[in-house]
């Protein structure tokens, strides 16, 4: 997927700073680099924990040793854990106030923190948009989804929607809660189909093919049933139906699923995800302390 930078004005492209260079942000600025839509030299990177910044330098990204540095950058990215976000906001609303001609695109994709929280926790600031990518964002197969606040311009939107397009699929939303359901399905989604790829690694080992067979034979299932599901028009429903001839070994699998409630247990996995998010997001509410 070959994306274009966007620009400030024309031939000034812009600058992103990263905040948390973890699983998280690393998949989504290096794949955003590897798409072609940002250069290294476009990156700064501020990360307290040294290792992470040290594997920043090996990747050719420039480090920050301040906030300040971070805040001064054209789109600012939160990817820290949802437990570190409340002193994040802190220092970084201490910066926001202190550098009041700082004006950057705040992008938080931690999952739990409203826009309310990032917007209180700023002192009010509301160039903020809330995004949910996943971890397929370092192959650029990330499927995103994005809330915007009321402040937010279309230009603001472009480059959100470029950033998130860069690696993968990217939707928006404009019901904020709609994140949580989406914090479920899409944030934690691939470790599901994970989970479904080791059964089968599994078993496939167990009745003879060696590993590394049998984990590209699964990956490459998953992959091409995930290309099909795009492409065609057909329902899921459908598409079952259609791998499932009567008779057949695939029915005969369905039908053990189906008798051990495999669909029912996915759907009350889901929903816990679902309301472990809400749950987060009702938590990261309280107001952060500014002195």
């Amino acid at each position: 997927m070959k994306a274009t930078n966007p620009v400030k004005k024309p031939g000034e492209k812009l600058k992103i700073g990263i905040i948390g260079y973890g699983r998280m942000g690393s998949s989504l600025i290096d794949g955003a680099i590897r798409s072609g839509l940002i250069t290294p030299d476009l990156v700064l990177i501020y990360d307290t924990d040294a290792k992470r910044s040290e594997l920043a330098r090996e990747k050719s990204l420039k480090t920050a040793s301040s906030l300040e540095e971070i805040a001064s950058c054209d789109v600012v990215i939160l990817a820290v854990k949802p437990k570190d976000m409340s002193q994040l906001l802190e220092n970084l609303g201490t910066v926001m106030k202190a550098y009041p001609n700082f004006k950057p695109l705040v992008l938080s994709i931690a999952a739990g923190v409203r826009l309310s929280t990032l917007q209180s926790a700023l002192g009010g600031y509301s160039r903020i948009v809330r995004a949910m990518p996943n971890i397929a964002a370092s192959v650029n197969e990330s499927a995103s989804v994005f809330v915007p606040s009321n402040k937010i311009t279309d230009e603001d939107l472009m480059v959100v929607k470029s950033i998130l397009e860069s690696v993968g699929l990217a939707f928006m939303v404009r019901d904020e809660s709609l994140l949580d359901v989406v914090t479920g399905i899409v944030g934690s989604g691939p470790a599901y189909f994970f989970l479904l790829m080791k059964i089968m690694e599994e078993i496939g080992i167990k009745y003879g093919l060696s590993r590394d067979i049998v984990r590209q034979m699964v990956a490459q299932t998953c992959k091409g049933s995930g290309k099909m599901a795009l492409v065609s028009k057909e329902s899921f429903e459908q598409l079952i139906s259609a791998v499932a001839s009567p008779g057949g070994t695939t029915e005969e699998a369905l039908k053990i699923m189906d008798a051990r409630g495999l669909a029912e247990i996915i759907s009350q996995a889901i929903s816990a995800a679902i309301e472990k998010s809400k749950k987060m997001a009702s938590s990261a509410s309280t107001p952060v302390p500014r002195t």
